[in-house]
């Protein structure tokens, strides 16, 4: 049983990404899903660096760094100092990452709807087993991630 559910949260996760590869349509085809999420954060944030970003997306700073760079290569992001700190390089969409932006909340909203709407069609007891089942195995990996960092 327990390689069986192992088994469904793997067929879960590859759903999910070929559905975000469907549902993101262009987007997948130019940036990596990661990109794609650097993009987000950036977008959500103000004044982020890139210690705050590699802390938001639990990566390593050299992993932001060179996310970073990619997405200034792409013209998706730039960078600026801030008057009060000239060390520090904070982050911003462009016009262009702006776009990318509003593309990637798009396609969540629609990802979000379709899900709950279906969650909305399993018994609320159950629900409440499933999401106490995902809190707790998410705390486990954490803690694991935690301990290999």
């Amino acid at each position: 049983m327990n390689e069986k559910i192992l088994y469904e949260f793997t067929r879960l996760y590859n759903y999910q990404d070929i559905l975000s590869k469907l549902m993101n349509g262009n987007l997948n085809l130019n940036y990596s899903l990661t990109e794609i999420h650097c993009v987000e954060v950036i977008g959500q944030e103000v004044q982020i660096n890139g210690t705050k970003l590699a802390q938001i997306m639990n990566i390593t700073r050299g992993a932001a760094s060179k996310i970073t760079k990619r997405l200034m290569g792409y013209k998706l992001v730039e960078g600026y100092r801030h008057p009060e700190n000239k060390k520090e390089v904070y982050f911003k969409l462009t016009d262009k990452g702006m776009d990318i932006y509003k593309q990637h909340e798009i396609a969540h909203k629609a990802w979000e709807e379709r899900d709950i709407h279906f969650l909305e069609t399993i018994d609320l007891n159950e629900r409440k087993i499933v999401l106490s089942f995902l809190t707790s195995f998410n705390s486990y990996l954490e803690q694991l991630i935690q301990e290999e960092s």
